[in-house]
Parts: structure tokens; C-alpha cells; sequence
């Protein structure tokens, strides 16, 4: 009896032994197929990215072609009035695969400001309104130590403006740094600038673009809006920004009220097409900025999605017209090809191209 009770204990034991083992080798099996199914969807998203490529390339050569379609039957492009600020639904073109969204949104970049061509008066009287914030009295100066330390930043020497920064200053701060000695081509460059970022030693004369937290300030968002590192030629008045056109009015409040109510009823056209207008006329009396009525650089946005996948593309595209001429490519017919614009800039999966 002992030995059959022996033996019954050491099947049972080797039977919880064998149900331990199998429940161990299950748990395995699952965290492995987890670890595969992880792997599968991770290399998956990088092909559906690519596919996802090819669309958004596609929605940017419907949209420069719903553009050049506009140029050509309209002489220019004014106004997203025209027709062409949806170019997407203007076309009529959807994905193929319709499990596929796109959308493209256009801003015209000629409705900024040169920043590489914005005088020292204007670009004072800028900051100095800026600087004012709601306030209704504005001290002109007070833009005058903005403007230095820009100018220290991207001049080649090392001596001081007045009331500016060089290299000595930044130097002396906690993570030391020295200035570039060059244009500046982006706008969060501005947060090394002296004056732009919020400084905790000088809070009443700093962080005009950047609070003490490092956030973009109402300053900075119109900053954007109405300057470009890209447009080198006049404002399109047509599509610039509000900030912008008050700014361009002065103290002028009724040209502004008259500006933003657009032309006369007489033009038949709800922008503004004669350059020499008697408003925009009294603008070019106000500032030293180019104004004229024509779209002739665009910022293209793309965004496609699929499911959780997505894939963008910024580009910033100049009408050939307005650059200098460059040899033209040929087919393998020997043809010409002519593309109606020029790609300044083309970025991918990134929110700027500046």
C-alpha cells in the first residue's frame, strides 16, 4: 500500500510539473506573438508611409496645377477669391485608394514682408509697437534695443550697437554662445537674440516674442504671419495679414477701416487688382515697403492620412517669372519642359520650412 501511494505522489508530481510547463511555455508563446505582431505593425506604418508619399506628392501637383490653371485664364493671381484657395476642391480629384484623405491648404507668401529688406524705421517702429503691447502710447525708442541686437547678431564685426549684443554678452549667460555673424533664416533663432526670449534680469524690456516659459507670444504668431525669409519682391496687400496692414496704416485708423473694407464697389472685385489704387497708394506713403496686388509665392501645406498613418509635406513655391532665369531641363525628346514654379523649399514630415 505504502508503494502505491508512493507512486500515485510522484505521478501527481510530475503531472503539476508537466501543467507548470505548460502554462510557462504558453505565457512565452503569447508575449512572443505580442513581440511579432509589435514588429509587424512597426515595419507596416514605414510602408504605408511610403504609399502614403506618393499621394501627398500628388495633391501638391493637383494643387500647383489648379494654380497655374488660375494663372493662365485669369493673367494673375490676386486673391484666394478667385477660386484656387481650395485647390483640392476645385479640381475635383480624390485619392484612388479610398481609404485615403488628403487635404492641401495654400498661404500666399508674397503677403509677407522681405525681412532681409525691412528698413531700421520701420523695423523700430515694428518693435515699438510690439513692445507697447495694448497700451495706447507708443514710444518709438523703445524699439530701438530690439532692433540693435538684432543687427549685433547677424553683422560680422564685434562692436556694440548702442543697445545691442555681442559676443561678450552671450558669453557671460549660463549655456554660453556666440552669435552667428550671418541673416537669420529661421524664426526660432530669435530665442538666442538679446531682447526676444524673456529675461528674468530684465523683465520690462524682454520676451517680445517669447514668454518666461518659452511659448511663442502674441508678438511672435504676427511676426510669422507678416514676415518671410522667402519673398524678396512687393506685399501682396491682398492677403496680408491684419497685424500687417494696421502696421503698413500707421496712425492712420481710417485707412485701415478702408483697407480692410477692400476696394471701391466700382471694381466689380472683392480685392484689389490696380496697384495704384488711391489706398494703396496711401500706404506707400506710410512705410518704406513695396505694396502691390499679385500672388507670386505660395506656402503649400499637404497632409494625407490613412487610418493612424500620416504623411506631410511643406513646400514653398515662387512663380518662375519672378526669379532669375536657370537653364530649363529637356525631356528625353528633346523638348523643353516648363513646370509653372519654382521649388524654393521642400520639407517632409516636418511643421516648418523655416
Amino acid at each position: 500500500m505504502k508503494g502505491a501511494r508512493a507512486n500515485a505522489s510522484r505521478r501527481g508530481s510530475v503531472l503539476v510539473f508537466i501543467l507548470v510547463l505548460i502554462v510557462l511555455i504558453s505565457v512565452l508563446s503569447m508575449r512572443l506573438i505580442e513581440e511579432g505582431v509589435r514588429e509587424i505593425n512597426h515595419l507596416s506604418q514605414f510602408h504605408r508611409r511610403d504609399d502614403l508619399r506618393l499621394h501627398a506628392y500628388s495633391a501638391l501637383d493637383v494643387a500647383v496645377g489648379v494654380l497655374n490653371e488660375f494663372k493662365l485664364v485669369e493673367g494673375k493671381l490676386y486673391s484666394p477669391a478667385q477660386g484656387w484657395g481650395d485647390p483640392m476642391a476645385y479640381s475635383g480629384v480624390s485619392p484612388i485608394d479610398p481609404a485615403v484623405t488628403w487635404s492641401v491648404r495654400l498661404i500666399d507668401e508674397s503677403a509677407k514682408v522681405s525681412i532681409s529688406k525691412v528698413n531700421e524705421k520701420d523695423l523700430v517702429s515694428l518693435f515699438s509697437v510690439m513692445q507697447a503691447d495694448d497700451d495706447s502710447l507708443i514710444d518709438e525708442d523703445d524699439g530701438q534695443p530690439f532692433y540693435d541686437s538684432m543687427m549685433d547678431w547677424v553683422d560680422g564685426d564685434d562692436q556694440e550697437r548702442d543697445e545691442g549684443a555681442e559676443d561678450d554678452y552671450y558669453e557671460g549667460l549660463d549655456n554660453p554662445y556666440f552669435t552667428p555673424d550671418k541673416k537669420i533664416n529661421n524664426f526660432e533663432e530669435f530665442r538666442m537674440i538679446k531682447g526676444f526670449s524673456h529675461d528674468p534680469e530684465d523683465p520690462e524690456d524682454s520676451g517680445i516674442f517669447f514668454d518666461e516659459q518659452g511659448n511663442e507670444t502674441i508678438n511672435m504668431k504676427n511676426f510669422r504671419d507678416s514676415f518671410s525669409f522667402f519673398n524678396q519682391g512687393p506685399v501682396n496687400i491682398n492677403n496680408a495679414s491684419p497685424f500687417l496692414k494696421k502696421f503698413l496704416c500707421g496712425d492712420d485708423d481710417r485707412l485701415y477701416e478702408n483697407l480692410m473694407e477692400g476696394p471701391v464697389a466700382g471694381s466689380g472685385e472683392p480685392y484689389y487688382v490696380n496697384p495704384n489704387e488711391q489706398n494703396i497708394m496711401a500706404l506707400r506713403g506710410n512705410r518704406s515697403i513695396s505694396i502691390a496686388t499679385s500672388a507670386t509665392m505660395f506656402r503649400v501645406e499637404v497632409t494625407v492620412r490613412r487610418g493612424n498613418a500620416n504623411f506631410q509635406i511643406h513646400a514653398v513655391l515662387s512663380s518662375a517669372s519672378t526669379l532669375a532665369p536657370r537653364p530649363s531641363s529637356s525631356s528625353p525628346g528633346g523638348q523643353k519642359l516648363k513646370y509653372p514654379f519654382r521649388v524654393l523649399s521642400i520639407r517632409e514630415n516636418e511643421n516648418l520650412v523655416d
